[in-house]
């Protein structure tokens, strides 16, 4: 299968820095080793990420940073020394620069694959003319005869990450494992009360299982040991990740002597004792203290949070951040928070399907210091604990450098005469639904579900408003949102914050919270955020994987049945204007009528949202994949609405982090990078004490022949000897 421009990293790829260098200057010394340390926390935590991408990803993390540990320039000048031209460099720097952003050779955004540009003979070549390659020889021959031939391969399972039998490739399961075999297991952690967050899952032989829980020591937990389940046995073991851990929990207890309060300190010390030894129970105690915590001027979260990476849905990313708060910024999220309870009654469900208590969140805007996984989103709304949310809140922030800028030249699918005022707009739509998405969207809602044995949290009499009969669906008492809907659970969530946003924006109350003395500019403002949905919606067709008829990323799918809805609105609400442009190339502009938003727009969202949430209330998931999937299919006029998408694509951004650099005067600077390949790849490398990361190196090797792609015959054979069960243990 020939290669595509789609396939790489291209070489004009734009990249953004988050800037923190004004905020982290307002920090007092004592706030700068608090963020230093549980910074270095976080980084050290996410060369997890990596493994948690594909089998290949962490040998080449170990690679890059090893490659160019010398300096780029100096590196570069030995490659065009022996041969290498100046356009084959910059495919390496695009290359090696998306690796380190992504964690790994997957996107983190879509999880697709993406391929070197240049060959692999070059590649080798400028291997072997490092300096690392004198000091390394055997154990850099060693990665690259291990992945020189699966970071080039693009046809299936290689394109996308899911499970070996079903066309893509996980690292969060062995290769051997398929779909059915991990429901199975997750069924057992169910039962057994194991969180999947923080865990691996190897199949050692048939019916033989080895469920690995990341921690920095093995032992205590009372699970820890051989179960027997069903017809299957599985083997629960902590010590996963033990490298990674145990250097997380030291720069936490360097950390927990900078704290600013109580809060803070219980914080930390409950973050050492879950990774001490894995228990998500300490993690869920983390997050309490974490919640009471208001209003901190340093802004922190750490642990295996986001699902959207595993194809069950289930076992979570690490991430890890460190940032500083907007001041100006977090004062209009306070207001808005002070008005949470009169915008929740505005929301078309009755009470019965809302909390009973609004536990209004502590709301920050924050500038990122630090944000240690594969990609740093615009807001967050933590934590994801079905029973903390619901009984004792949560927090929300919002990332206002992460926010991307769009210009003249990666504006697409715009009508010119809008592209001036787009621009314009862009970052205050953005965050006003943000705001909107994380506070109200995410924060609104009540599960209908079985507190204890036998008692349910809502009247046996209520009815179904969508049937009028009454209610025979509900979140059993081992249940949650997350395990009950699965991988499906980050679409629809998604899905139904974004609508949340998109409702609420056509009132004026959030208006004059967020833009207050900016009256004139409100209808333009809530307009673009609209009309940005359906840009989103467009661009986010080449997420869409036409053979599998399946999309690929959680966000974008959401945006795309929002486009759908008002698209089935009719009364020419959304419609799409074909041309061609000056390259006499098929073109196509979203166009949104703005004398219609607030009706035929309101009526169709309203009534879309009220069903969203109902499904998702009631935990009816046969319904709301019904629902769902309508709205979810690309026709026939949407397809070429989609060739012309990929036409037109542009590369997504990548980004690069700043460095916080300790002084032995235990002064903390902050450190920043061009906005390029090179800037990426240089923080990087000055981001880790190692050159050469040896601990990361072995055990990668120890683990690789579990992850390593395997042969589709596999699921179809049986196996005809029966061989002496043993257990390959991992490095340590």
């Amino acid at each position: 299968m020939a290669a595509s421009s789609n396939d790489y990293i291209p070489v004009h790829t734009n990249v953004s820095y988050l800037d923190c260098a004004d905020a982290w200057k307002l920090l007092t010394p004592k706030e700068q080793l608090y963020a230093y340390y549980f910074g270095k926390a976080s980084w050290e935590g996410a060369k997890i990420c990596t493994f948690q991408r594909s089998y290949e990803s962490p040998g080449l993390h170990v690679l890059f940073r090893a490659l160019f540990s010398e300096g780029i320039e100096k590196l570069r000048e030995k490659a065009k020394a022996n041969g290498v031209t100046d356009l084959e460099w910059r495919q390496l720097l695009a290359y090696s620069a998306g690796v380190l952003q992504n964690c790994g050779n997957y996107k983190s955004f879509g999880d697709k694959k993406f391929i070197p540009e240049l060959s692999a003979e070059k590649f080798l070549a400028i291997i072997k003319v490092s300096t690392s390659f004198e000091h390394n020889k055997e154990s850099l021959l060693d990665i690259w005869e291990e992945i020189k031939d699966v970071i080039y391969r693009k046809d299936p399972p290689y394109k996308i990450l899911g499970f070996r039998n079903e066309n893509g490739l996980t690292s969060y399961y062995s290769s051997n494992i398929a779909r059915v075999e991990a429901e199975i297991v997750k069924e057992f952690q169910e039962e057994a009360h194991i969180s999947p967050l923080n865990t691996r899952l190897i199949k050692l032989y048939d019916k033989l299982y080895w469920l690995r829980i990341a921690s920095a020591q093995k032992g205590e937990l009372p699970y820890i040991k051989s179960h027997k389940w069903k017809d299957v046995e599985i083997i629960v073991e902590n010590g996963e990740f033990a490298p990674f851990m145990k250097k997380t929990v030291d720069n936490l207890k360097l950390c927990e002597k900078y704290v600013a309060n109580e809060n803070q300190h219980n914080m930390i010390r409950a973050y050492i004792d879950h990774f001490q030894f894995g228990d998500i129970e300490k993690h869920k105690d983390s997050q309490r203290h974490w919640i009471r915590d208001v209003n901190p001027t340093v802004e922190t979260v750490i642990g295996f949070t986001e699902t959207m990476v595993d194809p069950l849905g289930v076992r979570a990313e690490f991430e890890g951040f460190v940032a500083v708060v907007n001041k100006e910024e977090s004062k209009k999220l306070s207001n808005l928070v002070s008005a949470a309870n009169e915008l929740i009654q505005k929301l078309p469900w009755s009470k019965e399907f809302e909390k009973d208590v609004f536990k209004k969140p502590d709301f920050t805007s924050l500038e990122v210091a630090s944000f240690a996984s594969s990609e740093t989103p615009l807001g967050i709304c933590l934590p994801n604990y079905d029973e903390i949310r619901q009984h004792f809140g949560y927090k929300n922030v919002n990332l206002s450098n992460s926010y991307p800028i769009p210009s003249l030249e990666t504006t697409r699918f715009v009508d010119p005469a809008d592209i001036p005022n787009y621009i314009k707009y862009f970052k205050d739509s953005e965050f006003l639904l943000v705001a909107l998405h994380e506070l109200l969207g995410h924060g609104s809602g009540k599960l209908l579900q079985e507190e204890s044995e036998g008692k349910l949290n809502f009247p046996t009499d209520l009815k179904n408003p969508l049937t009028g009969e009454p209610i025979t669906t509900y979140y059993k008492l081992k249940e949650t949102y997350e395990s009950k809907f699965g991988h499906f659970h980050s679409a629809y969530e998604e899905c139904r914050a974004d609508t949340v946003a998109y409702y609420l924006s056509c009132f004026d109350e959030p208006m004059k919270i967020l833009f207050a003395g900016r009256e004139s500019e409100w209808e333009d403002i809530v307009y673009y955020a609209w009309h940005g949905m359906i840009v989103s919606g467009i661009k986010g067709l080449e997420h869409y994987n036409v053979e599998e008829k399946k999309w690929m990323q959680a966000h974008v799918n959401a945006a795309y049945v929002i486009m759908k809805v008002l698209l089935e609105a009719g009364n020419d609400l959304v419609t799409f204007a074909f041309s061609k442009n000056a390259a006499g190339e098929d073109y196509v502009v979203g166009k949104l009528d703005k004398t219609k938003l607030k009706t035929v727009g309101k009526k169709a969202i309203t009534d879309f949202l009220h069903k969203l949430h109902i499904y998702k209330a009631i935990g009816d998931l046969e319904g709301a994949k019904k629902f769902f999937e309508h709205y979810s299919v690309v026709d026939d006029n949407l397809l070429k609405i989609r060739a012309i998408t990929m036409q037109h694509k542009m590369p997504r951004r990548l980004e690069v982090q700043g460095n916080l650099y300790l002084k032995k005067t235990d002064e903390v600077t902050y450190i920043g990078y061009d906005k390029s390949f090179e800037g990426i790849i240089k923080s990087f490398v000055e981001r880790f004490e190692e050159a050469f990361d040896t601990e990361m190196y072995l055990y990668w090797k120890a683990q690789r022949h579990f992850f390593k792609p395997i042969q589709p015959s596999y699921y179809h054979t049986k196996k005809k000897t029966k061989k002496k069960k043993k257990k390959v243990l991992c490095v340590d």
